[in-house]
């Protein structure tokens, strides 16, 4: 899956666990965070910024915040990726992202996924309810 985000937008994701990192380029955080999406370009590992901070983390630590608000940030980020950093143990992985409506259209599959998963739960759990009820 290939998240992509406009140039101009602000992407929040909030952390759902604690991150410590492994690599000097990755971002650490602890849940409840709020993460400034950057890259997501690579479906595994995201670049990110909380305050002054910027790295790599899971995309699998945070969730994205859906309902987000139009906003302008000024000047575009400098994330330089696809190249070994020489500076880093770290392979940049991706190119930066173009389209927000794609993103978005990620992001509803993503919760339309969820909600299947959800049901099918569901309808396990009531299979099994269902089985040992006894109607007085």
């Amino acid at each position: 899956m290939t998240l992509l985000i406009t140039g101009d937008s602000i992407v929040s994701a909030e952390a759902v666990w604690d991150h410590v990192t492994m690599a000097n380029r990755e971002l650490a955080f602890k849940a409840g965070d709020v993460i400034k999406v950057l890259d997501a370009s690579n479906k595994d590992w995201w670049w990110g910024q909380i305050d002054d901070e910027e790295g790599w983390f899971p995309a699998s630590f945070v969730r994205l915040w859906v309902n987000q608000e139009d906003e302008v940030e000024e000047g575009p980020s400098d994330v330089q990726n696809g190249h070994l950093d020489p500076n880093s143990d770290c392979l940049c992985l991706g190119r930066p992202l173009q389209n927000r409506d794609q993103m978005r259209a990620n992001v509803i599959n993503e919760i339309m996924s969820t909600e299947r998963h959800y049901i099918k739960h569901l309808k396990d759990i009531c299979e099994k309810v269902g089985g040992d009820m006894i109607l007085l």
